[in-house]
């Protein structure tokens, strides 16, 4: 009887250790939000920021901020296709600005339609041909923030958003590129109706054998009587793709370098055919 009673004791005590173990096969792993949680609410807008350091991006210049300034913007283009290189840009609805980064696959983190703070104190904020950008130092000029830098002064908000919580393009006609508004760039736009001058059933968007020194091939849209430079990296996911016809309505981030208008798209799926209208 008392090696029955043994047994079964036993047995408890062994089921009682069995599921303990159990509970501690299975460990719940968190990961820690990317970036700083400590970086507070924004206190400057976009179009603020680019105003206050105008005198220094227009002259190509470079400059450390040390003002306690936090912007807060929505991914609007990233690295994903690999025809924007260590870059991604963010939208707040008052203006745009390229963010450099000495990393690559950004796009893991700042997802399109992600919303940002990026604590700015302690960054460089400059001119890259003459066009507004945030990140490092880099041979007395502006460049990309260290990777070791970077999620210091980043901190994410919610999910990325489908409606990118709100931020739209904005739309442009052919009258933007005669009104003297390069000092606006960059800019997240919209432009309807425009075409490919060089599709022609054949051309590729950034074939090798036609690079620069940069990997970039440079196309260019048509929007009424105004060309556009349209530059395309040799990388890009899409590079080895038939440049296409017709007439399209085009979201993507229109740049400048120096005096001249550029435009960078993020992904082809921001190419939107427009359907012929039924007669």
């Amino acid at each position: 009887m008392k090696a029955i009673k043994y047994l079964f004791t036993l047995g408890l005590l062994l089921f009682a250790a069995t599921s303990c173990m159990n509970e501690h096969d299975e460990p719940v792993f968190t990961t820690p939000p990317f970036g700083n949680n400590s970086i507070g609410e924004a206190n400057t807008t976009i179009e603020e920021l680019k105003e206050k350091y105008a005198s220094v991006i227009s002259a190509s210049g470079v400059k450390e901020i040390t003002e306690d300034i936090i912007i807060e913007g929505v991914v609007v283009a990233n690295d994903e296709s690999g025809n924007i290189y260590k870059q991604f840009v963010i939208d707040d609805g008052t203006g745009s600005i390229i963010v450099g980064v000495n990393d690559v696959g950004l796009y893991a983190v700042m997802v399109r339609g992600q919303k940002v703070i990026i604590d700015c104190k302690g960054l460089h904020v400059g001119g890259y041909g003459k066009m507004a950008q945030i990140g490092g130092l880099y041979n007395g000029k502006i460049g990309r923030m260290q990777k070791v830098i970077y999620p210091k002064h980043v901190k994410l908000l919610g999910t990325p958003a489908e409606d990118y919580y709100g931020i739209e393009p904005q739309l442009i006609d052919e009258n933007f590129f005669t009104n003297g508004n390069k000092e606006k760039l960059p800019l997240y736009v919209r432009m309807n109706n425009v075409s490919f001058v060089e599709a022609n059933g054949t051309n590729l968007y950034a074939p090798e054998d036609e690079a620069n020194s940069s990997n970039v091939v440079e196309r260019r849209i048509k929007m009424g009587n105004t060309n556009v430079i349209f530059r395309f990296s040799t990388y890009a996911d899409f590079a080895n793709e038939v440049l296409p016809q017709g007439n399209f309505d085009i979201v993507g981030i229109l740049t400048r370098y120096n005096d001249y208008w550029q435009f960078m798209l993020s992904a082809t799926s921001d190419i939107y055919p427009i359907e012929p209208v039924n007669r």
